[in-house]
């Protein structure tokens, strides 16, 4: 009868020290600083309609000879860098431009396979990517305007 009372008395203490011993990790405070608070708050870019992205450029082409030749990942944004071989100027801020031009451009241009269909770029001077411009010979940074046919 003593070893039964004692053998229950044994598996208390030991479940009590089995569970009071047990300890949960918790986060110090002073580890939460966000590295990549930039990043995560950044905003997807506006859109411009046709009449601001107008304002806005130097050029608007207007073309069906779009090819992509470079598509880039940079600081985890797309890249892509693209060959205008001919079109139609719209607006200019001089007398002609020479084609073919290279253009870069942060969102896709959306090219379509058909010469039928042309599409409005907007160009602007490159203000982004300095060494991606000199060693790819781009020029033009095309704005992110809606696409119009």
């Amino acid at each position: 009868m003593r070893t039964a009372h004692f053998y229950i008395l044994y598996m208390i203490i030991l479940l009590s020290f089995t569970i009071s011993c047990k300890k949960k990790y918790e986060r110090p405070d002073h580890f939460s600083i966000d590295l990549f608070e930039n990043q995560r708050n950044e905003q997807p870019k506006k859109a411009l309609t046709p009449q601001e992205a107008s304002d806005k450029s130097l050029f608007v082409i207007k073309t069906n000879t779009i090819e992509l030749i470079n598509n880039l990942k940079i600081q985890d944004k797309n890249v892509n860098v693209y060959k205008i071989n001919s079109g139609t100027i719209v607006k200019s801020a001089k007398d002609s431009i020479r084609f073919p031009i290279k253009i870069i451009s942060n969102y896709d241009l959306k090219i379509n396979d058909s010469d039928k269909d042309s599409t409005a770029v907007y160009l602007i001077n490159p203000q982004s990517y300095k060494l991606l411009v000199k060693d790819m010979g781009v020029d033009y940074q095309a704005l992110p305007a809606q696409i119009f046919q």
